[in-house]
């Protein structure tokens, strides 16, 4: 995955007094393995996409918003070559998705989702091979996108009243050069890591004198008023051709600041010491509590003179170990949002232009991690994998560490209760539409086992004439049966050899609103590849971590080979409204899973496996 993140726009009441001005790109990720865009803006926009061919691309136009910085390009390997986002025009910023040449996307399968007017998401079908070369370079398809509602003013504007101000300052809201942070300030003027900044303070005047530095015209005889962090303006002055002049106002008890290049492509000032008070600036409003897992400071408190650069993050020591490397001592914090997730947040620094982060393989303790520039701090988030947990933070040689531990938990004896005696839950505060023919909603969870096929529908053919639909139907009425035991409500999509759609399958799960949805399959490969065994999880959306926790149960219980968990656009995972998996319990073509699963011991096996995996979901997220 790559992550970028431009600086948030602007901030308090002078935001609504000022509807005119174009809005910004705020925070574009496109995750190539998985072919998912999701972006946003600080004003709302309608997109406009066209899929073009020779080479295939799919070009998404934001009327109305600009990027703010230079063009970002990133090349693939694979099917999909090449993301780039810019500004073609002053008024549109452009996002291009490019395909190697010889393959194409079914722009039927292409689903813009409007989650607000200023995020969208939209999600890439896997590219296939074309089968016709294309001649004509022009051929262009547009593409129907969802509509949303943009309002014809910005709420509060009616209401907002703007300050008298001096003919020559502007506000910070009305500034496109300059943002409020919660670290300090953001200028937007081009500028590189290696730029010497020379400051001077003169009682409540600090001098930055910016060699190399070319201002934009407009802001160059500009006094800007901010008024947050206990500065009040921040002027500008086009010294020489080659020499740029910055000068903060401050209040007479503020600290000193200090300016520093950063890598994505601006001027960062921040404070040398504790953040002055600011009444206007947002802050968080997410109270889900945080558990520390460390602190760490440097030695010896000094006024730094520029950010830390991370060079490196590293799984290391046989990868019991996490260790984020810089050029000097760091500041980090380290703390668990969640079960298996984790943040640490480095203070004083930013991103190296040659950074290098872990290769994540099959295998590995950590699932995934992102890494962000926020102002003048480097977050790095953290997904360990099932039995894998982050110890305490500690600090080492011009890096920061975090030890991987391990806790593999043996499967439970068959006469060990999976839930405690008497497993109840409080009722669910979400009102519930009844209709006649839906049972009402208990205070049990409520969980959708979907036996895959039946019917005229065998599923795929094994070794020896073995069908799927006669393995996956006495795995999963038993996967039932453990779980009804334990005080679960369950609902079979189908409990005999019988055909279901599947659409009927979702809209089973989606109608009844149940908490999970869990389908079981067998899998397959050509009859000519016996060699091929082994369990598989998949997942789409917000059933990774279901995936996770049966799949490592299942590994923990039964005699099976591990090829993964993955991600898919399966048509029940993508239709599902509950977390949703597809479970395929062996290779009914592979000459080892086919001869274990027509044992009806082994099936059992992986029922007990499968349900100790939900019992243990349910019970770390509380359903």
């Amino acid at each position: 995955m790559r992550f970028h993140w431009l600086l948030s726009g602007f901030i308090g009441l002078f935001l609504f007094c000022s509807p005119a001005k174009a809005g910004k790109i705020v925070s574009w990720e496109f995750e190539e393995r998985d072919n998912n865009l999701v972006f946003t803006t600080d004003e709302g926009v309608q997109p406009e996409a066209q899929l073009l061919s020779n080479p295939t691309r799919l070009v998404i136009d934001l009327p109305g918003t600009t990027l703010g910085r230079e063009t970002v390009k990133e090349n693939y390997s694979g099917a999909v070559r090449g993301f780039r986002i810019g500004q073609p025009e002053p008024d549109t910023s452009r996002i291009v998705i490019e395909l190697a040449p010889g393959y194409t996307l079914d722009s039927d399968e292409i689903e813009f989702k409007g989650i607000s007017p200023t995020e969208w998401s939209v999600e890439l079908p896997d590219p296939q091979v074309s089968r016709i070369d294309v001649a004509n370079n022009n051929d262009s398809e547009t593409l129907d996108l969802p509509q949303v509602e943009l309002p014809d003013s910005l709420p509060g504007l009616a209401e907002a009243e703007v300050p008298a101000l001096d003919s020559n300052t502007i506000t910070v809201s009305s500034s496109p050069h300059i943002q409020t942070t919660k670290n300090g300030f953001f200028v937007a003027i081009d500028g590189s890591h290696q730029i010497k900044i020379d400051s001077e303070r003169n009682g409540d005047r600090i001098n930055f004198v910016l060699q190399g530095i070319t201002l934009p015209s407009d802001l160059a005889t500009q006094s800007v008023g901010v008024n947050q962090y206990g500065v009040s303006t921040i002027e500008f002055e086009q010294v020489s051709d080659s020499e740029a002049l910055m000068t903060m106002t401050v209040d007479e008890n503020s600290p000193d600041w200090f300016a520093t290049f950063s890598r994505i492509k601006g001027l960062l000032l921040v404070p040398k010491g504790k953040l002055p008070t600011s009444t206007t600036v947002a802050t968080s409003s997410d109270s889900t509590p945080v558990e520390s897992i460390g602190e760490i400071t440097p030695k010896e408190e000094q006024e730094p003179e520029e950010l830390n650069l991370i060079n490196e993050i590293e799984l290391t020591d046989n990868d019991s170990k996490l260790l984020v490397r810089a050029d000097h001592e760091l500041a980090a914090v380290a703390s668990r949002s969640s079960n298996g997730i984790y943040q640490v947040t480095i203070d004083n620094s930013e991103l190296a232009d040659n950074f290098k982060g872990p290769e994540l393989v099959a295998g590995s303790p950590i699932s995934q991690l992102k890494v962000r520039q926020e102002d003048s701090q480097v977050v790095v988030e953290i997904t360990t994998r099932l039995r894998y947990s982050l110890g305490q933070i500690s600090a080492e040689d011009n890096a920061v560490a975090l030890p991987i531990k391990v806790g593999v938990a043996p499967p439970p004896q068959q006469d060990t209760p999976l839930l405690p005696p008497r497993f109840a839950k409080a009722p669910k505060t979400r009102p519930i539409t009844e209709n006649p023919t839906t049972p009402p909603k208990s205070d049990r969870p409520r969980i959708i086992i979907d036996p895959g096929h039946g019917g005229d529908d065998p599923g795929t053919i094994g070794i020896g004439g073995f069908r799927e639909k006669d393995v996956v139907l006495p795995i999963s009425l038993d996967v039932a049966e453990i779980l009804k035991t334990q005080g679960i409500e369950v609902i079979m999509t189908r409990d005999t050899d019988n055909f279901i759609s599947l659409e009927g399958r979702t809209d089973l799960a989606n109608d009844l609103d149940a908490d999970l949805f869990v389908s079981i399959h067998a899998n397959a490969i050509n009859l000519s590849r016996p060699d091929v065994n082994g369990l598989e999880t998949y997942y789409y959306k917000s059933g990774r971590r279901l995936a996770e926790v049966i799949h490592w149960s299942i590994l923990n219980g039964v005699n099976i080979d591990d090829r993964g968990i993955r991600r898919a656009r399966f048509y029940v995972l993508r239709h599902s409204i509950a977390p949703a998996v597809l479970v395929e319990v062996g290779f009914l073509t592979g000459e080892v899973d086919s001869s274990r699963l027509k044992n009806p011991n082994h099936r059992r096996q992986m029922a007990e496996a499968i349900a100790r995996g939900i019992i243990e979901y349910i019970k770390q997220n509380n359903l």
